[in-house]
């Protein structure tokens, strides 16, 4: 029996280490015949690993009708389809549902369903019918276990842990999502029970105090369809915390369900939410927190970026550590809808996007990327009413391919010449993004709670995302996250961590931030101090660890220039003044008004700077810069001119992953910690390119490769010794050997075993002789 498994934050499989390429196959939108030549562009492209939706309405097109073999349809061929894909030597991922969205008819759901069992609808304001499901209802699970029977008879036996080529299977598809995008609060009479019951455990004996109604089912289902007050706010607040809950009883039901179906591989759910360059998706990581803390669960991500640039490239770095922070600790970061579509034909969409994007995840520690959707197709009508599914992916539905393609087998080759050194690398952070999940529990509102969200919005996209996440990053600081409610916040691991605040703060994390200052951690906070809890009840221990006597807030949304630093006149929002006994003043209004100050607490200290000013401007990302220098966070890397770089650290060797994300070319040195590297070489990057350089890599016992300033493109070894093919025809590297001669390099060292030798490359080979 072969395993595949999570541990030590990496995926592993029969105990090596794995690193998942895979592109989504859509086998219900292509002819069977033609199943194989997609499935060969999968393998061409480098891939080792095909996912699919298998979708409930297509299978099961009337109650109790099932076909998974193909014999009412050959584009029904479950089991022929991934048995085909095994035999080509590529592992599965299987997405059965019971929801799959992919722009079907509800989402997946047979209309049967609806059809003959209406009472599972979600209802929402005005009373109107949903064609989405009560997940929990009763006859809506009892619809969904018939399914799970059927469709795990095919998918259980083919599970690694019984021979075949099945990794993971996800359960469902973007749990809550279509309750935000729609704003639905659900009042079928099955949630409102369970929400009344929640109610119950979560406020006892107060309960009565926070809804005074003797039928408290019938309270809460007026207060979604007519929400008045007294409780229509805090209704909405406590829906919120509920809807986890409920995410979590139905992602435990799916999973007992599967398990009862033979189901032994992990489990996986996918976090939805990626708009407006990634600044909303934390809204579904809120959403599903309470599925993502389930022992065993792995979580991945839909990671729809659009394009990536200098102004943006920061949001993915920031969803990337918060999902890390949050996700399952044994695993690696996992993409299970990684863009791979959107460049359509003669379209303004750039088709470096996806090697780029691919790189920087990659340079982030993510070991798992499912290209979402590789392929297009077209739709039976009763998939859906639009037969034509194209959006722009690499192959197109007559197998021809989109000149983005190309970019897939390219860094495979890469990846593949790196091989296990790279995967059991890790990303080399310097400092630490503190975050509130509860800020991002936001995706439910009424007339009551709008404004409060409205604000919540602003603050953490210009804050959170567009200062700090934004500043770090092009000042070259790359950075971890940590949730502050669920983290650990130790000065020896976190020496400074940089937090969002607003006026909002439960009493533990505001206590944990003035325990963290007074053990000597350095703490920057930016945006209004907090001063009651999520409940609203006063709380005000970290302003008054901080010695703030007086805060004083504009109104949200009120334009305002500061002094800061060195810079006048620095245009801001969500102003806050201070008063107090503080040690170090840096930021005022023009008429003196404390906006930022520095005070010491016990053995550290906390910076508090009470604006939102995004890094737009130089003069902007100085402020970061200041701020860091300040509280003794220097930056990670100096380059001569600016690109994107990174580090990943390992035992067998490191990896420097330098991006481009200009239109035109680039040509740097790059000093880390204030020593060169690269021998001190320049790197050149063309336009929009990126490149994974080595240093320190052991290729084998004999050969160590301090650097090459060019990326290896494929490795190759036989009885008269290596060839390592290079990208770039000119290149320099620095070699240490035992057993082996370079016939074109220079010696550096020579000791009795090993020869040390510098190599200057211009025909993108370096070939290494054995000696004996």
């Amino acid at each position: 029996m072969t395993d595949f498994y999570a541990r030590d934050g990496q995926f592993w499989l029969g105990g090596q280490p794995l690193l998942i390429q895979a592109g989504e196959f859509h086998y219900f939108r292509t002819p069977a015949d033609q199943w194989r030549h997609r499935l060969g562009l999968l393998k061409a492209a480098g891939f080792n690993a095909v996912a699919t939706y298998i979708p409930w309405l297509w299978h099961q097109p009337d109650e109790g009708d099932s076909d998974l073999d193909g014999h009412s349809h050959p584009m029904r061929n479950l089991a022929g389809f991934l048995d085909l894909a095994a035999g080509m030597g590529l592992f599965l991922i299987a997405r059965p549902g019971p929801y799959i969205m992919a722009e079907t008819i509800n989402e997946g759901i047979p209309p049967w369903v609806f059809r003959r069992y209406p009472q599972t609808a979600c209802i929402s304001r005005g009373q109107t019918v949903q064609n989405i499901a009560s997940y929990l209802h009763p006859d809506f699970l009892a619809c969904v276990s018939r399914w799970y029977q059927a469709v795990f008879a095919v998918l259980t036996p083919r599970q690694v842990t019984r021979g075949g080529r099945i990794l993971m299977i996800q359960l469902d598809n973007e749990m809550g999502m279509i309750h935000w995008v729609r704003n639905l609060l659900d009042a079928n009479p099955d949630t409102l029970a369970r929400f009344a019951a929640y109610l119950r455990g979560a406020y006892g004996d107060r309960l009565g105090r926070r809804y005074p109604a003797a039928d408290l089912a019938e309270a809460l289902r007026q207060g979604i369809l007519d929400p008045r007050e007294p409780y229509a706010g805090h209704l909405v607040e406590d829906y919120r915390r509920f809807y986890r809950a409920y995410l979590r009883e139905y992602a435990a039901w799916l999973w007992s369900q599967a398990r009862a179906q033979g189901m032994e591989v992990p489990p996986v759910i996918n976090i939805h939410g990626f708009a407006n360059g990634g600044k909303t998706f934390p809204i579904g990581l809120s959403q599903l927190i309470a599925v993502m803390e389930m022992d065993g669960v792995l979580s991945a991500t839909d990671v729809y970026p659009g394009q990536i640039g200098e102004g943006t490239y920061h949001q993915l770095l920031l969803v990337n550590e918060m999902t890390r922070a949050l996700q399952n600790k044994q695993q690696a970061l996992f993409s299970v809808e990684f863009q791979a579509g959107g460049n359509n034909d003669f379209s303004n969409s750039q088709s470096s996007l996806y090697d780029l994007h691919s790189r920087l995840c990659l340079a982030s520690g993510m070991r798992a990327i499912n290209h979402y959707l590789f392929f297009d197709g077209e739709n039976d009508p009763l998939l859906s009413p639009v037969k034509r599914h194209d959006w722009g992916h690499p192959v197109r539905k007559d197998g021809t391919l989109r000149k983005h393609y190309a970019r897939y087998p390219r860094l495979s080759r890469v990846l593949r010449a790196y091989g296990p050194a790279l995967i059991l690398s890790r990303p080399k952070t310097v400092t630490t993004i503190g975050f509130l999940l509860d800020y991002f529990m936001t995706e439910v509102n009424n007339e009551f709670t709008q404004e409060a969200a409205n604000v919540l919005t602003h603050q953490r996209e210009v804050i959170l995302f567009d200062m700090l996440a934004r500043g770090l990053a092009l000042t070259h600081r790359p950075f971890r996250a940590v949730e502050l409610s669920r983290g650990e916040l130790d000065v020896r691991e976190t020496p400074v961590c940089w937090v969002m605040l607003e006026k909002q703060c439960d009493a533990a994390a505001q206590q944990k931030l003035v325990d963290y200052v007074r053990a000597g951690g350095k703490l920057i906070l930016a945006g209004r101090m907090c001063v009651e809890t999520f409940d609203h009840s006063a709380c005000t221990l970290l302003k008054d660890a901080l010695g703030i006597v007086q805060a004083r807030s504009d109104a949200p949304f009120t334009a305002s220039s500061l002094n800061v630093f060195n810079h006048r006149d620095v245009p801001a929002s969500f102003v806050e003044t201070y008063s107090g006994d503080f040690d170090e003043v840096f930021a005022t209004r023009g008429d003196g008004e404390v906006v930022g100050f520095v005070k010491r607490l016990g053995r550290g200290e906390a910076l508090v700077f009470g604006a939102a000013v995004p890094a737009q401007t130089l003069e902007d990302l100085d402020i970061v810069h200041q701020m860091a220098l300040r509280m003794g966070c220097p930056p990670l890397f100096r380059l001569s001119q600016w690109a994107d770089v990174r580090l990943s650290c390992g035992d067998d060797g490191h990896f420097l992953f330098i991006n481009n994300y200009q239109d035109d070319p680039v040509e740097t040195t790059i000093e880390h910690e204030n020593a060169a590297v690269l021998g001190g070489h320049p790197v050149s990057l063309p336009a929009r390119r990126g490149l994974i350089l080595p240093m320190e890599w052991r290729l084998n016992d004999a050969v160590t490769i301090h650097y090459v300033t060019t990326e290896i493109v494929d490795v190759a070894e036989d009885d008269a010794g290596i060839t390592l093919k290079t990208e770039q025809g000119e290149f320099w590297a620095e070699l240490t050997l035992r057993g082996y001669r370079c016939d074109s390099a220079t010696t550096l060292q020579r000791t009795a075993e090993t020869e040390r030798i510098r190599v200057h490359g211009k025909e993108a080979v370096l070939v290494l002789r054995r000696t004996a």
